[in-house]
């Protein structure tokens, strides 16, 4: 990465004129600088360290005290939009076409295209990816977790080299494989002539169906059979005692989630397909009147009054928003120690 190609590329303004004229990477995460990268700084308290660490250039948008002249000063009036130039130059160097996908089809595409040479993964910020990029391979495509939600769009020209899936809605007669039939938490195929039962709602059948649309148009191989699911979609049972059980094995079942877009979407599909259920939207309280309206709400203050009203409320299905999968787990996993003679024996 030439010193002058970037200033070019990012249409920056290189502030002086060091002895260096390479980077040998790019990175945005200053504990992983190494000697010769080109530092993206989003905080300027990190690059002293940065520099210390042995970066040879700082990539950065506004006012900043210059502190060492054998280090490339690169300033930038937009530094997103400089990033992404800089991506869209080193796509068109390699010869790579980027596909952009949301959370749910980089999830699913990861279980069910069975690798090949001609395609990667990424994921990781904007950076991330490009520093990816730069480094090569053999692949041709790249699927790239946009979940920090770049916004591509910026920059019209990017087009040829990046893309989405198509976001339309496919109709049930053009989708890719035949619904037989559906469950709350399930959905059973017939796709190239072998009947499978997916562990996946109706609700993310559109982006399962873009996923295998984009793998046939793209000749590359599909194993619906290695789908095991979808991580924002996880329904957790909870016991009378309130320890997360085997499903099917209590009637009490808590979904979480963080996005507001997802939230809404786990809403609607319970309150079209579960109609005969008892729901209760778990959330925070400036989101009452928001959700007032859909469904019974249960505002809570804090996590300790959330994990209390979960296991107090009387419901058949809980959408508890504003709180990680992981700690709901962690907090109705526990398991009452079980007594032993010995045990008794140490209380004496």
């Amino acid at each position: 990465m030439g010193v002058n190609e970037i200033v070019e590329v990012a249409f920056g303004t290189l502030l002086n004129q060091p002895s260096i004229s390479f980077f040998s990477q790019i990175c945005d995460n200053v504990e992983k600088v190494k000697k010769g990268d080109l530092f993206v700084s989003q905080d300027t308290k990190e690059i002293q360290k940065a520099i210390e660490l042995g970066a040879f250039g700082i990539l950065f948008s506004g006012e900043i005290a210059m502190s060492d002249c054998e280090v490339a000063w690169i300033s930038v009036e937009n530094l997103e939009e400089s990033l992404l130039r800089i991506l869209r130059h080193y796509l068109i160097i390699n010869n790579k076409i980027l596909y952009a996908l949301n959370s749910e089809e980089y999830e699913l595409s990861r279980q069910i295209l069975i690798p090949k040479k001609n395609f990667a993964y990424c994921s990781g910020s904007l950076v991330e990816l490009i520093a990816f990029v730069v480094e090569g391979g053999e692949f041709a495509y790249l699927l790239y977790d946009n979940h920090a939600k770049v916004e591509f769009e910026k920059l019209p020209q990017l087009q040829q080299e990046i893309k989405t899936l198509n976001l339309q809605k496919i109709p049930d007669e053009a989708l890719p494989f035949v619904i037989n039939s559906f469950s709350l938490f399930g959905i059973k195929v017939f796709y190239q002539s072998i009947d499978y039962s997916l562990p996946l709602p109706k609700l993310f059948v559109q982006p399962l169906a873009r996923v295998v649309k984009f793998a046939e148009e793209h000749f590359f191989e599909v194993d619906l059979a290695n789908l095991e699911g979808i991580s924002s979609f996880k329904p957790l049972y909870l016991d009378e005692r309130g320890f997360i059980s085997k499903p099917g094995a209590t009637n009490k079942v808590a979904l979480t989630c963080v996005e507001i877009h997802l939230y809404k979407q786990f809403l609607a599909y319970f309150s079209l397909y579960a109609k005969w259920a008892k729901l209760v939207l778990f959330i925070p309280k400036i989101y009452q009147e928001l959700f007032a309206p859909y469904a019974e709400v249960q505002t809570y203050v804090d996590k300790e009054e959330l994990f209390s009203l979960v296991l107090l409320r009387k419901y058949n299905f809980a959408l508890v928003f504003g709180v990680e999968l992981g700690e709901f787990e962690e907090r109705f996993s526990g398991r009452e120690e079980e007594q032993n003679l010995f045990s008794l024996l140490d209380e004496k």
